[in-house]
């Protein structure tokens, strides 16, 4: 009896693009363009800062960025779809902290003034870590 069944379910490319065109509604989606984004610009600003400035680490870091971004706009919609949501909403969130973090280092390491209780968190602006790269450097 064909009469009694539903209709059929769409493609999956069907289904994927519309979840990935629906990803410009997503807010968090946008705080991690937005992380990254401004992760770019306090590393930029770190390296004019600290005198260490190369263009090898500069486009190293915006191919790791731009490969980081591609994976999740590639991912999320097939999370997504497959009913992975959450999954997919926390993956996202794991990128959008690392990059706060990122973005702390920089602040940090740029001698911009950052509340003591976030120091001692961040290993990059830690007594250890500033003792290890002296050792290095002498």
């Amino acid at each position: 009896m064909q009469l009694l069944q539903g209709p059929p379910a769409p493609p999956f490319h069907t289904m994927y693009i519309l979840h990935f065109t629906g990803m410009v509604d997503n807010w968090m989606i946008w705080l991690l363009v937005w992380a990254v984004i401004v992760d770019i610009i306090t590393g930029f600003a770190k390296s004019l800062v600290t005198h260490k400035t190369t263009s090898t680490k500069g486009t190293d870091g915006l191919i790791k960025h731009g490969v980081l971004l591609l994976v999740i706009l590639t991912l999320y919609p097939i999370m997504d779809v497959t009913g992975y949501r959450s999954a997919a909403n926390t993956f996202v969130l794991f990128y959008i902290l690392f990059y706060l973090t990122s973005i702390m280092e920089n602040w940090g390491q740029m001698g911009l003034p950052l509340p003591d209780q976030l120091k001692k968190y961040i290993y990059k602006l830690n007594d250890d870590y500033q003792r290890k790269d002296d050792d290095n450097h002498a």
